[in-house]
């Protein structure tokens, strides 16, 4: 009985050691693989500076523009009187490197929404000014260049189709609040005032940041 139990205690010595010693390749080296994945991102939204809060429901009242000030002649009528100033596009943007079969630029494009009403032989103006982008957050290059003098939306470029504002956007971080691409909206009379026609009209503005 004693030898069995020494046969066993053996053995149980020999498996442990076994157990805890995997191989004999052991140095003062050691290594093992470390993987980081990094999707693609794109996300942006529209910081209204006048609120404090992402942008919402904007108005423009052509009530007294034909009433005071520059329009208050008969026969005057001045469309740019109106305008809506320090809304900011915040975006963010991960890019794949060339050759990837990533995105390796972004554009961002602005539409009225199908559905949208906007007044005959008018133009949304949207003016876009350089981006500034916080430290660290990018490059002027991979920021994107803004469309020189905007797009206009309405009689240009119709409910439903996209107009490019920014191109070339690389992979950045703008910032959020008061960073990224300033925007101005004013309106342009574009055509015969005859087809400007009294009512209250409604349009949805959608900003995109191209994706997959």
């Amino acid at each position: 009985m004693k030898k069995l139990n020494l046969f066993i205690a053996a053995t149980m010595l020999i498996s442990a050691h076994g157990l805890t010693a995997q191989d004999n390749n052991d140095t003062n080296v050691a290594t093992h693989q470390l993987d980081v994945n990094v999707p693609e991102l794109a996300i942006l939204d529209i910081y209204d500076a006048n609120t404090g809060f992402e942008a919402g429901p904007i108005m423009f009242d052509m009530t007294n523009v034909s009433l005071v000030g520059t329009n208050a002649e008969a026969g005057m009528y001045a469309f740019q009187d109106i305008d809506y100033q320090n809304l900011y596009l915040n975006y963010t943007s991960v890019t794949g490197q060339a050759g990837s079969g990533y995105d390796v630029t972004r554009q961002i494009d602005v539409q009225f929404e199908p559905g949208s009403t906007f007044p005959g032989n008018l133009d949304l103006r949207i003016t876009p000014e350089a981006p500034v982008i916080i430290a660290n957050g990018g490059t002027v290059n991979s920021a994107g260049i803004v469309t020189p003098g905007g797009v206009a939306l309405g009689t240009t470029t119709p409910i439903g189709t996209d107009a490019m504002l920014v191109n070339s956007i690389e992979s950045v971080y703008t910032g959020d609040e008061s960073f990224g691409v300033k925007l101005t909206y004013t309106l342009e009379q574009n055509g015969n005032f005859a087809g400007y026609q009294a009512g209250l009209y409604q349009a949805t503005l959608r900003y995109t940041l191209s994706d997959l």
